[in-house]
């Protein structure tokens, strides 16, 4: 059996399953919501997507935009890694 390191996004844990092709999960202790994906990167994602703009960002200081003075959201590449540049 491999051992995997304990993954976190945003101080929450991301469990990478021991059985390959199974589904990464994390849970939110504090409100008990949890979520399931197929790679990391979705876990991320949704992590993402459920607690909002990071209100310690140093990029969009709690905005949640990169330029927050433009006439077009764009998502903050901190607070949402998944977002397209």
């Amino acid at each position: 059996m491999q051992e995997h390191k304990p993954l976190t996004h945003r101080g929450i844990e991301i469990v990478l399953p021991e059985v390959p092709g199974a589904p990464v999960t994390w849970t939110h202790d504090e409100s008990n919501t949890h979520g399931f994906a197929r790679k990391v990167e979705g876990a991320i994602c949704q992590i993402s997507h459920f607690l909002g703009p990071d209100p310690e960002c140093r990029v969009c200081l709690g905005t949640g935009a990169d330029d927050y003075t433009a006439l077009v959201y764009v998502p903050c590449r901190v607070c949402y890694p998944e977002a397209k540049e």
